[in-house]
Formats: C-alpha cells, structure tokens, sequence
C-alpha cells in the first residue's frame, strides 16, 4: 500500500467523521490532494484539476471544499507570492508542525516545530497559541548535487 493511499483513507475517515457529507467529489478532491503531501499545489490548479473532471462544478464549491478540508485539518494551506497553495495533511498525528522548503526542488519536509525550554523561557509571560515554522534552502539531495557539480 502506497503512502498516499494511507494518508487519503486517513483523510477520508477524517471527513466520514465530520458533519460534511461524503460525495464522490469530495473524495476525488482528497485523491488528487493526497497526491501532494511533500508539496503545495496552488488552489487554481485544484481548480482547474475539479473542473475537468466535474465541468460543471463552481470555483466556490472547491473553495470552499478546500477551506472546509482545511478547518478538519486534513489539508494545509499557505499564501506564497500571494496566491493561495495547499497541501495534504503529512502528520495527522502531530498537525502542529513545521515545514522545511527546498528553494531548488520545491519538496517540502516536516520537521519538530515545538519550542526549545530556551524560546519558552523567553515566552513565558505570553501565551503561545500557535507556531508556525517555516525554514527555507536546500535539501540533502539538491545539496549532493550542487557539490558534485562544483566538483
């Protein structure tokens, strides 16, 4: 069983749960969404992606399937270059998580966003509801390739 196969039924159960009623075009939304886990997708990609296979589906129906995703915690989103990406959810586990984006092949890794005793010291008399961690370079693989070009 594929990785995204595993992360859609996660999905998918996460939506059968919800007050959302579970249409077989929601659940083509989640397919071709969790094919975007270590990814973003602009929302008109999504778009054009549902109206090509649902031609008479509006923009605000994915839309607001697309935010509604996003209140269950089942998708992630982002704004970058002021246009609206999403993403599949990568940990279901943990969704408090922070993200690492390689500049040159546009993967994007999870990785621990808790705060280190250090930060929290410096916090303490705030309260903290959320952190959002975003670090941007290069990944391990786009790294090896740029020594082994410089070689």
């Amino acid at each position: 069983m594929t990785d995204n196969i595993v992360q859609y039924d996660k999905g998918l159960a996460i939506l059968e749960k919800s007050e959302l009623r579970t249409t077989k075009q929601r659940k083509d939304l989640l397919k071709f969404l969790s094919d975007f886990e270590n990814s973003y997708v602009s929302v008109t990609e999504v778009d054009e992606y549902m109206q090509s296979i649902y031609p008479n589906v509006s923009h605000t129906t994915t839309y607001r399937n697309i935010k509604e995703f996003t209140d269950l915690g089942i998708i992630e989103q982002r704004s970058e270059d002021g246009q609206l990406r999403v993403k599949f959810q990568c940990d279901f586990v943990s969704p408090r998580h922070g993200h690492f984006f390689c500049q040159n092949c546009h993967r994007v890794i999870k990785i621990d966003s808790s705060l280190s005793p250090q930060l929290q010291s410096q916090l303490k008399q705030f309260l903290v509801l959320n952190v959002k961690l975003e670090i941007f370079g290069l990944c391990d693989i786009c790294q090896q390739e740029r020594e082994k070009n410089n070689q």
